[in-house]
């Protein structure tokens, strides 16, 4: 009987053993959990650097990325500007804003070429970056798309309608040049559902009243 009796008690202790030692891993659990940065944080955390922070605190919010900490060592960017800079390039981009979907094609010289589509209807703001000049920053409302350019890089404009490569359809391109090379280069972005060189309609003539206002090259003084 007292053999039973042990039995029964050390099952009952080991019972308890196992509550106190899940109570303990749960709140620990908790205090770890926390500790950890939510979604959101690790969010606001990667945020571009080159996006304008507009908090509802009259304090300027921190931008955490490495690029930006670095800029704010050598005194850091100028808060980002909500009006456009006084520069032709700004024009030039006003007066586009009629052309409707275009392609946008950046290419690096380690090896990359970037393409991606938006509308030219775009926001357009400015920051100052220490060393580097004024960039401005074309973006669409939702920030799906960004461009940053850096205006004292930009020399000359220049408008082309040329034959296609591959196809013979005729392209329409608008290129931003530099001392350097090209920059950026923007053309009308056809219709995908109805084929390359099936143009949005209005679209062509909104470029040609663009080209034929600059004509096929314009340097910016």
């Amino acid at each position: 009987t007292a053999s039973k009796g042990g039995g029964r008690l050390t099952h009952t202790m080991r019972w308890y053993g196992v509550i106190i030692l899940i109570l303990a891993m749960s709140r620990l659990a908790d205090g770890f959990s926390t500790r950890l940065p939510t979604f959101q944080q690790k969010i606001t955390r990667s945020q571009s650097c080159f996006e304008p922070s507009f908090a509802s605190s009259s304090r300027p919010r921190t931008m955490g990325s490495p690029f930006h900490r670095s800029l704010r060592a050598g005194g850091g960017p100028a808060p980002p500007t909500p009006t456009k800079p006084d520069h032709g390039v700004v024009k030039l981009l006003e007066d586009c804003q009629d052309w409707g979907l275009a392609r946008f094609i950046s290419v690096n010289p380690a090896g990359s070429v970037l393409e991606t589509s938006a509308r030219m209807d775009l926001s357009m703001t400015g920051f100052n970056v220490p060393g580097k000049g004024q960039y401005l920053t074309i973006a669409t409302n939702d920030k799906l798309f960004e461009c940053h350019i850096n205006l004292a890089k930009v020399q000359s404009v220049s408008f082309s309608q040329d034959p296609a490569k591959i196809g013979g359809h005729t392209l329409h391109v608008m290129r931003l040049k530099g001392a350097d090379g090209l920059l950026l280069s923007i053309m009308l972005q056809y219709d995908v559902s109805q084929g390359p060189g099936k143009y949005f309609e209005g679209s062509v003539e909104a470029f040609e009243k663009t080209m034929a206002k600059y004509g096929p090259e314009t340097s910016f003084g």
